[in-house]
C-alpha cells in the first residue's frame, strides 16, 4: 500500500506562523550583520525589531497550539483565549522594542556618534522591505481567514517591520549622501513606528480580556437570526463572550406563556441550532426562555 505524504495547508494558522518564524530568523541575522559591518545603527535597530519579531512569532505559535486544546475539567470553555493572551504579549514585546530602539537612537544623536553606512546596509534595508511586506499580506490573509487575533497581530508586526525598514533605508541613503546624522535619526523614526503599532494592537486585545461586548453588527445578527425561529416573540437580552476567535452566546427569548415546558424547550433548541449554523464564529449558545408579556417590544424594529 502506498503512503501519501500529508498535504500542508499554508493558509492554516500554524504553517503560516512557522513560515514567518523561519523568515524572521534568517532576515534578522542578515540585517544585524549588515548593520554591524555596514556601520549603520538604523539597520542594527531594524535587526533588533526583527529579533523581537522572532520572539513574538514564537509566542503566537505557542498560543495557537494551546488554544487548540479541547475543553477539560479546569477549562470547560476550552483554551481559545490563549490566542488573545499571545496577541497581547506580542503587542507588549513590540512596545518594549520600540522604546529600546528610541532610547538608543537618542543616545547616539546626543553623543554625535555618526558614521557613513556601507552598501550592504542599503541592500539589507531594501531586501527587508520586500520580504516583510510580502509576509504581512500573507499572514494577514491567513489571520482573517481563520479569525485569529494572534495571527492578525503577528501580521501587523510584519508590517511595522516593513515600515521600519523604509525609515532605515531613507536614513542610510541620506547618510551615504553626506548627511550622516540621518542614520540615527532614522533609528528614532523606526522607534516611533514600532511604538505606534504596539499601541494599535494593545487596545482591541485588552478589550477582549475585559469581556468587552462584541460589535453591534454581531449582536444585531444574533438578534435577527433568533427572531426568525417560530415561537420566538421577542429577544429580551443578548450577551456574547469572546473565546479566542469564537463566541459563546447567552440569549433570553420570550415565548407565548401558554406553551408547555416541552414546547418552550423545542423553541430554545431551534434558536440554538440556528445560531450555531448561521452566525459565524459562534461555538456555543445558552438559551433562556421567558414568558412573553402583552405589549412587550419584539426587538424586530
Amino acid at each position: 500500500m502506498r503512503l501519501e505524504t500529508p498535504k500542508i495547508n499554508l493558509l492554516d494558522s500554524k504553517p503560516c506562523t512557522l513560515v514567518g518564524l523561519a523568515t524572521n530568523i534568517v532576515l534578522a541575522i542578515f540585517k544585524l550583520l549588515a548593520g554591524i559591518f555596514g556601520f549603520s545603527y538604523a539597520m542594527i535597530a531594524d535587526a533588533i525589531h526583527s529579533f523581537s519579531d522572532c520572539f513574538a512569532t514564537g509566542i503566537v505559535y505557542v498560543g495557537i497550539r494551546i488554544g487548540e486544546k479541547p475543553p477539560d475539567k479546569s477549562h470547560p470553555y476550552g483554551h481559545a483565549n490563549a490566542e488573545i493572551i499571545a496577541a497581547l504579549l506580542v503587542a507588549l514585546i513590540i512596545l518594549a522594542t520600540g522604546v529600546y530602539v528610541g532610547v538608543s537612537s537618542i543616545q547616539l544623536i546626543a553623543h554625535k556618534h555618526f558614521e557613513t553606512p556601507a552598501t550592504i546596509a542599503l541592500a539589507a534595508a531594501a531586501t527587508s522591505i520586500v520580504i516583510k511586506e510580502a509576509l504581512f499580506r500573507y499572514t494577514l490573509k491567513v489571520g482573517k481567514k481563520n479569525d485569529s487575533p494572534a495571527v492578525v497581530a503577528n501580521a501587523w508586526d510584519h508590517r511595522s517591520d516593513a515600515y521600519s525598514s523604509i525609515a532605515a533605508l531613507a536614513g542610510i541613503l541620506g547618510a551615504r549622501l553626506g548627511v550622516q546624522y540621518l542614520d540615527p535619526i532614522a533609528g528614532l523614526v523606526v522607534s516611533a513606528f514600532i511604538i505606534k503599532m504596539s499601541l494599535t494592537l494593545l487596545r482591541p486585545n485588552i478589550g477582549v480580556l475585559m469581556d468587552e461586548s462584541p460589535s453591534s453588527a454581531i449582536l444585531d445578527k444574533i438578534r435577527t437570526t433568533a427572531l426568525e425561529i417560530g415561537g420566538v416573540k421577542a429577544v429580551d437580552s443578548i450577551r456574547a463572550h469572546r473565546l479566542g476567535s469564537s463566541f459563546t452566546v447567552d440569549i433570553e427569548v420570550a415565548v407565548d406563556s401558554s406553551l408547555t415546558v416541552e414546547q418552550g424547550h423545542q423553541v430554545a433548541e431551534g434558536v440554538k441550532s440556528k445560531l450555531l449554523g448561521e452566525v459565524e464564529h459562534v461555538q456555543d449558545v445558552i438559551v433562556h426562555v421567558n414568558p412573553y408579556r402583552p405589549g412587550q417590544s419584539s426587538g424586530k424594529g
